[in-house]
């Protein structure tokens, strides 16, 4: 039997509007929210042989947005892991969901870890990008709306360089966590981790879930760059996974409801969330009372 911790940390916040990320018109004309951006790190119980530390998505590495706009609460993965006891140096496998910007941005930043994208992914992003005839416009190009072209050519030199392994599609990375390719859903080559515990299985989602509320409505957000209808296929397979009456078992890329369904604290400028402890792991949350 496996068995793995879940953490997920906020490491910076920003605002966007509802219908953006809880799909339109469910939630359009309803103002603003607050949104997290988030990575998890999955590790293995601290009896088992091999202890594993995989980081699935990694941020960005300022606190800078693509329009200059700083968002707020930003940390360093120094000061986020330390939260769970680890540090940059554990990790050995870092998991990218995709390649925009606030979930790759920073996957240089952990010597010691292979990084594993999905081929889909890379390749369909460098033929957008060496297609475009300017390739300076930023956000005011739709292409590149989540996606910074120097953080692009920073990963496409770590390709060359063999410091990446592109994946095809389902693949087990350490026994009992598989990566799933939903592909032309969020983006061209999204996936998700399928992590098996004492307790069942449990999903880190990325962006192919932005809100619990898209699976459990079973409405796709207002911003892909993808099929909806291909995102609504991965969305019922998640649900059959963890089943229905558990979708809290599924971690959203962008949910603060995240820490209000699972077991939290805040340490810093941002909350931790106790998704799953493994056996022999000591929690640290508070005690209440």
């Amino acid at each position: 039997m496996t068995d793995y911790s879940i953490w997920t940390f906020c490491y910076a916040r920003g605002r966007l509007p509802k219908d953006f990320m809880g799909g339109c018109p469910a939630c359009s004309n309803q103002g603003m929210a607050d949104i997290p951006m988030l990575y998890s790190l999955v590790a293995s119980a601290p009896g088992a042989a091999e202890r594993r530390r995989i980081l699935v998505d990694c941020g960005f590495k300022t606190g800078n947005s693509m329009t200059g706009r700083r968002f707020e609460g930003f940390e360093t993965p120094d000061e986020v892991l330390a939260k769970a006891g680890a540090r940059r140096e554990d990790i050995d496998t870092l998991v990218l969901t995709h390649l925009h910007f606030d979930h790759a941005g920073n996957f240089d930043a952990f010597p010691n870890a292979r990084v594993l994208l999905q081929r889909r992914e890379y390749d369909r992003w460098k033929e957008v990008i060496e297609a475009l005839p300017d390739r300076n416009v930023g956000k005011d190009h739709w292409a590149l709306s989540s996606m910074d072209v120097a953080l692009f050519e920073r990963f496409d030199a770590a390709v060359r360089a063999g410091k990446v392994e592109l994946v095809e599609g389902d693949v087990e990375i350490a026994p009992g966590v598989h990566l799933r390719l939903a592909a032309d859903t969020h983006t061209f080559g999204s996936q998700w981790v399928e992590v098996q515990t004492r307790s069942g299985p449990y999903v880190v989602a990325g962006d192919c879930v932005y809100w619990y509320v898209n699976v459990e409505r079973m409405w796709p957000p207002g911003y892909i760059q993808g099929n909806p209808w291909n995102l609504m296929r991965t969305l019922e397979r998640l649900r059959e996974l963890v089943g229905p009456d558990r979708l809290e078992r599924i971690v959203p890329g962008h949910d603060m409801e995240v820490f209000a369904r699972h077991a939290s604290w805040t340490a810093g400028a941002n909350p931790v969330a106790e998704v799953h402890l493994a056996e022999g792991e000591v929690s640290r949350v508070a005690p209440t009372g």
